[in-house]
């Protein structure tokens, strides 16, 4: 009977088992425990503002090719993934938005309603079928807005793309940003015929901006701007005419918003070539700084000298190997080189900057100077004139000196100040009349921030461009763009996708591997230098025994010769040993960390789960018993 009772009740808890998995399977498929460092898996409070200022219905339609993708595990995940946060956008609309999943099989009516809808399809199978993995997003007012295909590449991203999607949705009219430049942002298809190498295409930079803002490009000479400017970005103002630095000067003094990017040394500009001197390029004139305007809102840089980080210098490829450039560095979130304070850059993972310039705030300012991008303690500063003939990592390396101070490379500037032009705007340079016009000598508060850096805006400093299907894609390897859209976003009074973009990556670096390979890299470096110092004393020593050998026997090696190459060979053996021996105790320590994550990933992990449900169940346990001891005395 005991033994029935027992097999009844295994039956039993197998039965309410089942049924428990299959009951969360089905009610409860969004819940979740999101234990990630920057939940990745949460919805921000930016989407939930986005989402809750909804006024009219918006349906969003994702098409997957369910079928055609099972032969690709890595899509199929992707999608589930996709499809589930869609849902949750869903469910916090609150019924102001519709989310409808579509399967586009082949000569479908679905699949024309997707080609239709602008999505791309990629070849799935050899007789041509296309696989889609898209989203179209529409309005009351037939406003569309299209995710041609999801890429994995994107997928940290993929909060803020459909948010921004969503926003975009239920606030058409955007933002207005004009960008006041010389330099060719927009793309110069002459370029090539003035200099073959000079890149005609536009900045990526500038694409991504778009994506948000009604951007509009001003001309470098201009002496107004529009009333409905949200916003003015100034981008290495190198020669701005007096009456333009009066415009600038006013949009900020009459409460407008402004980005300027200044800079020392703006490596990829273009100069003329002069065949008849080499020189002229190396000699070239490549800083810009608004001295008058800087000064007047409490700041100044000198554009003689440039940031140097040893702690957050990149590598480069220079003729002994990978070395590091301390003139070109990354401000990292992890390294409190970019301010928790500023929405701008609370949660920016890095930035990479080449040749900035330092912002100091000037004597007697009124404004209030708050740094959003510093270098370390570990940095100094260059003087221009070192790098003016060409890079040279290994002297700037060997030469550095620490100042033990962090170098303000970008900052917010807010608070009273004075205008630049107390006089009013500067007369014309024929000295012809004009009516007079309106000019604001002080201002209660201003709103700017100011960057000493025009190379961070640069392709080749934040982004990785990828040929799909014919197009390019731009995948983001810092976060320049997301800083430049983010500075603009709140300059123009909108937060709500702030914390979007300033999410963290999925894909973090293992930092203590990092570490380690530096340290064994170091530890090379000192072997190969005794490597070469002892073949060099080797090569002393040979020649120096052959000089005192006569001529007729020059050609045949003495005894003393062959002893000093043998012991040179032997010392070479062993030092290469040595090396190897180096290398395979960093490949031992890097595996032993391995080991240890699967560890604690596969196996500690799940077992702390466990105990926390034994525990659980014998605190419940002991509550029922207290219970019915309590009905029994009751």
């Amino acid at each position: 009977m005991k033994n029935l009772m027992s097999a009844t009740g295994l039956v039993v808890v197998l039965v309410l088992f089942l049924g428990f998995n299959l009951f969360t399977g089905a009610a409860l498929t969004s819940a979740r425990l999101d234990m990630t460092e920057n939940r990745l898996y949460t919805l921000s409070q930016g989407t939930k503002n986005v989402l809750d200022a909804l006024e009219e219905p918006i349906t969003l339609k994702f098409y997957f090719s369910k079928g055609l993708a099972q032969q690709a595990p890595g899509i199929v995940s992707y999608a589930q993934r996709v499809e589930e946060l869609l849902g949750e956008y869903e469910a916090e609309s609150r019924g102001k938005l519709a989310l409808e999943v579509k399967d586009p099989e082949p000569f479908s009516d679905t699949e024309d309603e997707a080609v239709a809808s602008g999505l791309k399809g990629v070849p799935a199978t050899s007789a041509g079928d296309m696989l889609y993995f898209g989203l179209v997003g529409t309005n009351s007012t037939d406003g569309t807005e299209v995710v041609e295909f999801f890429q994995d590449s994107r997928e940290e991203f993929l909060e803020y793309d459909l948010t921004r999607l969503v926003h975009n949705l239920a606030k058409p009219k955007k933002k207005v940003v004009g960008i006041l430049t010389a330099l060719p942002l927009d793309g110069d298809p002459m370029a090539r015929f003035t200099n073959p190498r000079a890149p005609n295409d536009p900045w990526f930079i500038l694409e991504y901006l778009r994506q948000s803002f009604d951007v509009r490009m001003l001309p470098a000479g201009s002496e107004t701007f529009d009333a409905d400017l949200d916003v003015l970005v100034v981008v290495h103002p190198q020669n701005l005419s007096k009456r333009t630095q009066w415009a600038v000067d006013q949009h900020v003094m009459k409460g407008g918003k402004a980005l300027v990017f200044v800079d020392p040394m703006f490596e990829e500009q273009q100069v003329p070539e002069d065949p008849s001197n080499p020189m002229a390029g190396m000699m070239a004139d490549r800083a810009s700084d608004l001295a008058d305007l800087l000064g007047a809102w409490g700041l100044e840089m000198n554009k003689d000298e440039v940031a140097a980080d040893k702690d957050l210098a990149l590598k480069v490829q220079w003729q002994t190997g990978p070395i590091e450039y301390v003139v070109w560095w990354s401000a990292r979130g992890d390294k409190d080189t970019l301010s928790k304070d500023d929405l701008t850059t609370a949660e920016i993972d890095q930035l990479n900057f080449a040749t900035t310039g330092v912002l100091k705030k000037k004597d007697g300012a009124t404004t209030t100077i708050a740094p959003l991008v510093t270098t370390t303690k570990s940095s100094m500063r260059v003087p221009k004139s070192k790098l003016q003939f060409g890079p040279n990592p290994p002297e700037l390396l060997e030469s550095f000196q620490s100042e033990d101070a962090a170098q303000v490379v970008a900052a917010r500037v807010s608070g009273p100040a004075k205008s630049a032009f107390p006089d009013g705007r500067p007369a014309k340079d024929d000295g012809s009349e004009e009516p007079p016009a309106e000019s604001v000598a002080d201002s209660a508060g201003i709103n700017v921030v100011v960057v000493a850096d025009v190379d961070v805006l640069t392709d080749r400093l934040w982004v990785r461009v990828q040929n799909f299907f014919g197009q390019k894609v731009a995948v983001p390897q810092a976060d320049n763009a997301t800083f430049v859209s983010n500075t603009v976003d709140n300059l123009a009074g909108s937060t709500d996708l702030i914390s979007l973009r300033s999410r963290g990556r999925s894909i973090r670096p293992f930092d203590v591997v990092a570490d380690m390979r530096k340290e064994a890299e170091a530890k090379f470096r000192v072997r190969q230098k005794e490597l070469e110092a002892k073949l060099k004393d080797a090569e002393a020593k040979i020649a120096e025994l052959q000089a005192n050998k006569d001529a007729s026997s020059a050609l045949i090696l003495s005894p003393e010769q062959e002893a000093e190459i043998a012991r040179f060979r032997d010392e070479r053996v062993k030092t290469r040993k040595e090396l190897r021996n180096v290398k395979r105790e960093l490949e031992k320590d890097i595996k032993g960390l391995k080991a240890s994550l699967v560890l604690v990933n596969a196996a500690l992990v799940p077992l702390l789960v466990a105990i926390a449900g034994v525990l659980a169940w014998r605190l419940r346990q002991k509550k029922m018993m207290e219970a019915r001891s309590s009905a029994r005395r009751g």
